[in-house]
């Protein structure tokens, strides 16, 4: 893609709108989590605002529970601050919400050369514990590369 083509995708009107909708969100939720207790803060995010309700995301039943019995004073806060809504709604997440999630765990590759010398070490050891948890390990790495 040449530095011309880029250049026009970057001023795009598209861009431009998906630019100024996520600097909202961004503005929205650092309002919120101003308006929150500092242990409140990082159990919830906030979704949107659909007519002059605010969205909330939550991690469990008893953070919406707590959001709801702060309601009135959360809705004065955000409305000092500009904000016009009169209603907060609380979605339990049961999941982490996205920029929580783990990236997956990572099994380190072990190369042929070091399972043959696991192996080896394996066989030369009288029977014990470790013979056996060596054999097993090479025995499910040599499974486990048979299958990729």
């Amino acid at each position: 893609m040449s530095t011309r083509t880029f250049q026009t995708f970057l001023s795009s009107p598209e861009l431009q709108r998906l630019a100024r909708v996520a600097q909202a969100q961004r503005q929205l939720d650092a309002q919120w989590r101003a308006a929150l207790p500092a242990g409140l803060a990082g159990l919830s995010e906030v979704v949107g605002i659909q007519g002059e309700c605010l969205l909330v995301a939550t991690r469990s039943a008893a953070v919406a529970t707590k959001l709801r019995q702060m309601e009135t004073r959360l809705i004065m806060q955000l409305n000092d601050k500009g904000l016009k809504i009169n209603a907060i709604r609380c979605r339990i997440q049961v999941e982490p919400l996205p920029h929580q999630q783990k990236a997956p765990k990572r099994t380190p590759v072990i190369s042929p050369k070091a399972l043959a010398t696991l192996n080896a070490a394996a066989e030369s050891l009288p029977p014990s514990p470790l013979r056996d948890a060596l054999a097993a390990l090479v025995a499910k790495r040599r499974r486990k590369n048979s299958f990729e």
